[in-house]
């Protein structure tokens, strides 16, 4: 008989000892599909220039939260995003004077972790001295990396 040797437990304390592991397995399977959902979440990150400067025309432009890092550069005539991270997504806005700004969906390079558009940053900003202001929103499962930055060319 199964519960020869737990014969002097009563009926509830036998239930409980056949019920507890199916009760531990779907606790473990919640709290799994909870800490998921949450990471799927939208959360707001600002990125900074890790120097306090950016020159994209000059590969000199890094944008850091936390760990998270984004270089920023022009080369070949794209606009090329470097991640140490894997993005979701990409997108930067030129931005005009007047506020108004030009959108740029990135595409993905090589991998994940490279991104990149045709832009008119090497006209626009060829000059030395010249600066284009740059707005960037990068994702990564759910949480959104936010940057606006100055872009200011150094040669």
């Amino acid at each position: 008989m199964l519960f020869s040797k737990y014969s002097k437990l009563s009926l509830h304390s036998k239930i409980a000892i056949c019920v507890a592991p199916i009760l531990v397995i779907f606790g473990f399977a919640a709290s799994d599909l909870w800490v998921e959902s949450k990471a799927q979440e939208v959360r707001f990150f600002t990125m900074e220039p890790e120097n306090g400067k950016c020159d994209v025309l000059g590969k000199n432009c890094v944008l850091k939260s936390g760990e998270f890092q984004i270089s920023v550069y022009e080369e070949n005539g794209l606009t090329t995003l470097n991640t140490t991270f894997p993005l979701d997504t990409a997108t930067l806005f030129f931005v005009d004077d007047d506020d108004s700004s030009t959108i740029f969906r990135m595409g993905m390079k090589e991998s994940p972790y490279y991104w990149y558009q045709k832009t008119p940053i090497s006209e626009t900003a060829a000059a030395t001295g010249s600066t284009q202001k740059i707005r960037l929103v990068a994702t990564i499962k759910g949480g959104q990396y936010i940057s606006e930055f100055v872009s200011t060319t150094a040669n």
